[in-house]
């Protein structure tokens, strides 16, 4: 990552509440400019890839984006090799992924883009582990936090209020620096309003996403072309979405998606059922022949949505936001995690110019960067007619173009890798409105939805293992 990353150790003292994968990264980068950092965690945290109450997503499918990656590793030298050592997937989406979108399936072609898969416990677990190693953080769990510590008139955070459960007596810890990475359910806006400030600006976007995960074993032999497949949904017409991701341990896992309260059963039948509804069979077919290694889970997202502390006139000094504590998008789309390290490296640049004034130019910073996936993510979710009424202006020629744009990585290698490179927030969305690929998605012609992916047919079948 560079520059934000070299250390300006000082002799003080940085509180991250929340140990979600946003705390993690932001208490490993406060801790090269920090001579102490302490993460408050409402959940006891064991030394094992377990799901946690407090990420009740976690047992879902979860793709950490190239961009991500690249930033957690530059902050954990070592994370990548680490996670292949435990057993995670390494996977060129372009190469090694079947993905049925807009009627077409992508053409397989190496993009030089590597994304590494593996279960979101096990993620933040090696991610805890690196961070717990390091000598000047310590991570303070079953701890609940009560509330700001702050000077009289409110216009600095001197630390925070922390509880033990089952406890009366409240903990003040001191610090510098405080960083809210509490997630969704982040009390922050109501202290900000104690505080004197004005209530926080929000933006939500009803979506009702709901979402059915289980674990399957690969066969044994199982050989279709394909390592990882996606089915996107077809708006306005089918609002389903099916996944198949290799992960750790010689598994699959696999997960079904519906916008607007479309939600996928839970029971064994419905499952399928659902799965056999998408717009190709490829994923249905795959399942028939699976083996599963647990039940079925569901977690439901009601909306998006962007508390816009950008926006406020005034912050009080020592008081960042990071995570979706911030901005929390359709997860659908994978942008969550990388969105957040997006935050932190923005933080690491801030912190390049000291503490003095650091809120204001992180949150300048921030909402600036959130613009992208946030747009991103918001478009295709306005395709669907109920929220037809939310969509800014030139969203009609968006559509067209993405649709054209979408067909024509069927056959053309060069959309193939800008997209993934788009996708995986390498480089900016402008990068797919270039002139040549305009006038190739322009006067290509269409492709039939029927082809399977390259290079090997499907429906998919499972050999006789030696």
């Amino acid at each position: 990552m560079g520059p934000p990353l070299t250390p300006v150790v000082s002799p003080r003292h940085a509180v991250v509440c929340g140990s979600s994968m946003a705390g993690l990264l932001t208490a490993g980068l406060l801790a090269r400019h920090f001579e102490r950092v302490t993460v408050v965690e409402r959940d006891g945290l064991e030394d094992t890839p377990l799901a946690r109450k407090g990420v009740p997503q976690g047992t879902q499918t979860h793709i950490l984006l190239k961009r991500g990656m690249d930033i957690a590793a530059a902050i954990f030298p070592g994370l990548m090799e680490d996670l292949q050592g435990v057993g995670a997937q390494a996977l060129d989406m372009a190469a090694d992924g079947a993905w049925h979108v807009a009627g077409v399936w992508r053409k397989r072609v190496p993009s030089g883009v590597t994304m590494y898969s593996q279960t979101r416990p096990l993620f933040e677990w090696r991610v805890r582990s690196m961070l717990a190693a390091l000598p000047n953080v310590r991570i303070l769990d079953r701890h609940d936090v009560t509330g700001l510590l702050h000077v009289a008139d409110g216009t600095r955070v001197t630390g925070l209020k922390v509880r033990a459960p089952g406890s009366t007596e409240e903990t003040r810890l001191e610090a510098d620096l405080v960083v809210d990475a509490s997630g969704r359910g982040s009390r922050m806006p109501q202290w900000l309003e104690a505080l004197g400030q004005p209530r926080v600006e929000e933006t939500r976007i009803q979506i009702d996403v709901g979402y059915a995960t289980r674990l399957y074993r690969i066969p044994p032999g199982f050989d279709a072309g394909w390592k990882s497949l996606i089915v996107s949904a077809e708006f306005p017409t089918n609002r389903r979405f099916g996944t198949v991701i290799p992960v750790e341990g010689g598994r699959w896992t696999v997960t079904l998606s519906g916008w607007l309260k479309d939600y996928p059963p839970t029971d064994e039948e419905g499952f399928l059922a659902y799965a056999r509804s998408l717009a190709q069979p490829h994923l249905y077919e795959a399942l028939k022949q699976a083996e599963p290694l647990g039940p079925i889970l569901s977690y439901r997202f009601s909306h998006s949505q962007w508390r816009h502390f950008e926006r406020l006139p005034r912050v009080p000094e020592g008081l960042l936001v990071v995570g979706d504590a911030f901005c929390s998008f359709n997860p659908i789309y994978g942008q969550g995690i990388t969105s957040s390290a997006l935050l932190v490296e923005a933080l690491g640049e801030c912190l390049r110019k000291g503490l003095d004034g650091l809120s204001r130019r992180y949150f300048e910073r921030a909402g600036q960067l959130l613009k992208v996936p946030w747009a991103l993510s918001t478009t295709e979710d306005f395709r669907l007619p109920e929220l037809a009424d939310m969509r800014p202006p030139g969203s009609s020629f968006l559509y067209w173009y993405g649709e054209r744009f979408q067909r024509l990585t069927a056959t053309d290698d060069e959309a193939v890798r800008t997209f993934m490179e788009v996708m995986h927030m390498l480089r900016p969305p402008t990068s797919m409105f270039s002139p040549r690929l305009f006038w190739k998605a322009l006067t290509s012609r269409p492709v039939s939805a029927v082809l399977p992916p390259a290079p090997k047919p499907l429906p998919v079948h499972v050999s006789k293992a030696a």
